[in-house]
This record gives C-alpha cells, sequence and structure tokens, in this order.
C-alpha cells in the first residue's frame, strides 16, 4: 500500500510544481510593466531601412487615417525600405482623441497595438460620430483578442495617461501643431501631401 501512496505524492509535487511554474509565467506577463515595450510595439518595418518616420498621431483625425492607407500601401509596395514608429499626439478638438488612444496604448501593451490600430482607423468615420464610442471600443479590443480583463486593468492605469501626456509634450517641444505631423529621418514633414512628396525625394535618392 505504501507504493501507491508514494506515487500520489510525487504527482502531487509534479503536478504543483508544473501550476506554480505556468502560474509565475501568468503573473509575469500580466504585471510586468509592459509600457517599457510599448514603444516597440508602436513601431513596424525594417528596423534598418534607410527611411525612418515617426509618426504624431491623433486617431481621431481623418487626415491621420488618409496618412496611415497611404503609408501602409508605400511600405507594402516598398518593402524593408520604411520604419514607421506612431507616437499620441490627441487633439482638445476631437471629444475622443484621449480615450482612444488609451485604448490603443493598451492594445499596444498585449502586443496587438498594429490589428488595433487598423481597425480603429478603418471605423473612424463610425465611432468618431457616436456621443459614446466605448462601446466601439470594446467591440474592436474583441476582435482583435485582446484579454478584457486585461484592458480594463489597463485603462485604470495611471502610467497610460503619463505616457500619451509624455508623447503629447515630446510632441509640442518638437513643434507639433496639428495632425498628422510626420519626422522624416528627423525633419518635420506636415501633412500628407508632404509626406508623399518625401517619401518619393528618399526612395528615389536611396536607389540610385
Amino acid at each position: 500500500m505504501a507504493k501507491p501512496s508514494r506515487l500520489k505524492w510525487t504527482l502531487s509535487i509534479v503536478v504543483c510544481g508544473v501550476l506554480i511554474v505556468a502560474g509565475v509565467k501568468y503573473l509575469g506577463k500580466a504585471f510586468v510593466p509592459s509600457h517599457t515595450t510599448s514603444a516597440v510595439m508602436r513601431a513596424k518595418g525594417n528596423p534598418g531601412a534607410p527611411i525612418r518616420v515617426t509618426e504624431f498621431i491623433d486617431l481621431e483625425c481623418p487626415a491621420c487615417a488618409q496618412g496611415a492607407k497611404y503609408l501602409a500601401q508605400f511600405m507594402a509596395n516598398h518593402p524593408g525600405s520604411v520604419r514607421l514608429e506612431l507616437k499620441y499626439f490627441p487633439l482638445k478638438m476631437h471629444r475622443h482623441g484621449l480615450e482612444v488612444a488609451r485604448y490603443a496604448e493598451c492594445a499596444a501593451r498585449e502586443g496587438k497595438f498594429w490589428p488595433y490600430h487598423d481597425l480603429l482607423l478603418e471605423r473612424q468615420a463610425n465611432w468618431s460620430r457616436l456621443m459614446d464610442a466605448t462601446p466601439a471600443f470594446i467591440l474592436i479590443a474583441g476582435e482583435v483578442g485582446l484579454d478584457p480583463q486585461r484592458l480594463n486593468i489597463c485603462l485604470k492605469d495611471g502610467s497610460v495617461d503619463a505616457l500619451i501626456a509624455q508623447n503629447q509634450m515630446e510632441g509640442e517641444k518638437r513643434g507639433v501643431k496639428s495632425t498628422p505631423t510626420y519626422y522624416v529621418n528627423g525633419k518635420m514633414v506636415v501633412g500628407i501631401n508632404s509626406l508623399q512628396s518625401e517619401l518619393t525625394q528618399l526612395l528615389n535618392a536611396s536607389q540610385k
């Protein structure tokens, strides 16, 4: 009778060990200060690209949605040529500007910034007209697979607002007054038309 008891005891130890390891991994994933890596999550493209673009964006800005569409097409047509990083610059004139930046940042902290960003801008004309756009933001969160519990915790995290404010202060110090404002290889470029011209010139120069 001693052998079955010993076997049960051994199995219990093994199961507890597995649960502890899984719990540590989960807690680490849930509570590591992921805001330290959100800047990486808000960037895409070749890290060694000759053209580096930093965009200060208001996710409720119609021109930003047009600019995002243009940039996505440009990057698809010229793979490896552009590295893009987005920073938040919600404008006071937009009712949902700050709230939608919060949701986007929480998506970044779960590693799903770009799917969330793409759906937000694709449906911008719909949710931007709403008095309360929260249900629309939550719907998109579910569609891209954000964890509801982690999202709720993140939205109450003061570091989210602090990061958005930090991005905004950086933009103001660099002279940003409207969106979309881009810095292309360090040069300020305001608006889509100017961006198209600048990217075309840089691309032609890089191919010579």
